[in-house]
């Protein structure tokens, strides 16, 4: 009876302890999940307010207030990546124009996307005894044909040419002209994260034999990192010069294989071009695969405003970029520093595609770059 009794009446005792237990775990869970929520709210809440100042106004003007007079009858050359690429297109007839307007000859040769055109392209250039050469093709792949100019005294300066921009020493490079490709993937994967309220389910592609182009989508990989609620699916490389071919195919793999909703990241919008075909001609839902792109090309304005799975793009302000690179050769040719000048991201959305050059489906800076660089230059606007 006695044993009965202890035994009872240690009971409410253990319950008690049990009921103490449970309220801790449960708090414990509870505080977790509380946590685990917040975080998740603070990363959004993170990538939200990053996306207003990438998609904001571009009015203000922080590029170089001065520069060397320029000597006309320079000779000089641009070595296109891809004349087929619109960017590069674009790069070669700005920088043209800006060449002739301060009495330069511009040559502009096309690399056709492969190290052999590249090195082709250079070699070409060299023996035109240029004074100068511009080029967008990758400086890593062309060591023996820079190592050649260099030899000859002739600047060379990069648009999109190395991992990040600014001047470059191993790679030969006067500078390097570009936003920040870090930058870049991380305005792509803000985005991303912001827009699926933290719960983005991704794929990242990349076109790895570019330094800029790895350091781009490494660059949303590690944003993604940060979204406790997002999931990286798979980071696919593919040659360049190959999408044609291979994306069409590959994007509706991902689709098949992973299902919708899905997100597709891109290093350029040139690889977007070969992947919305294939999504209309599947007919797949234009709200079920989300397409964010690099460059700002032309198309990719367009797909954006009309809402052909493509949702954004982080725009490189060509004709900006162009003048510069004549900016920066003129401060070679002088022996003068390069200008330090680096463009922050914009973030082309469907609410401000319109914006800052969007009306010609181009990222022009509202900040009169062009008058700025010709009063620099001493020329009359």
């Amino acid at each position: 009876m006695s044993v009965l009794w202890k035994g009872l009446s240690k009971r409410p005792l253990w319950e008690a302890g049990m009921r103490t237990g449970l309220k801790f775990v449960a708090s414990a869970i509870l505080l977790s999940t509380i946590s685990g929520v917040a975080f998740a709210d603070d990363i959004v809440a993170s990538a939200q307010h990053d996306l207003v100042i990438y998609a904001g106004p571009q009015n203000g003007w922080h590029g170089p207030t001065s520069a060397p007079k320029p000597i006309a009858g320079k000779k000089i050359a641009f070595i296109s990546n891809d004349e087929s690429n619109d960017a590069n297109h674009a790069w070669g007839v700005a920088i043209t124009e800006a060449g002739r307007k301060i009495g330069w000859d511009v040559t502009v040769i096309d690399g056709k996307a492969t190290p052999v055109g590249w090195n082709t392209a250079f070699n070409q250039a060299i023996a035109l005894k240029v004074d100068g050469i511009i080029t967008s093709a990758d400086a890593k792949s062309l060591k023996d044909a820079i190592a050649e100019a260099e030899a000859r005294n002739i600047p060379i300066v990069g648009i999109h040419a190395a991992a990040l921009p600014g001047p470059d020493k191993e790679l030969g490079l006067f500078t390097n002209i570009q936003e920040d490709p870090r930058d870049i993937g991380k305005a792509q994967a803000d985005w991303i994260i912001a827009d699926s309220n933290g719960h983005a389910r991704v794929v990242v592609t990349s076109h790895n034999e570019f330094a800029i182009a790895e350091t781009k989508s490494r660059a949303v990989v590690e944003r993604l990192k940060a979204c406790a609620g997002c999931k990286l699916l798979d980071y696919v490389n593919s040659p360049i010069a190959e999408v044609a071919q291979r994306q069409p195919q590959l994007v509706l793999s991902w689709v098949q294989r992973y299902g919708t909703p899905l997100y597709v990241t891109a290093v350029a919008d040139y690889t977007l071009d070969f992947q919305v075909p294939a999504l209309r001609g599947a007919m797949i839902d234009h709200s079920a695969v989300k397409l964010i792109g690099a460059d700002g090309q032309r198309s990719a304005y367009e797909r954006i405003r009309s809402g052909q799975y493509q949702a954004v793009t982080v725009s490189e302000p060509t004709e900006m970029q162009a003048y510069q690179a004549i900016d920066e050769l003129n401060r070679a040719l002088h022996n003068m520093p390069p200008s330090g000048f680096i463009q922050a991201p914009y973030l082309v959305t469907p609410q401000n595609v319109n914006a800052e050059g969007g009306d010609k489906d181009a990222f022009a800076p509202s900040n009169d770059y062009k008058k700025h660089y010709l009063e620099i230059w001493g020329i009359e606007p």
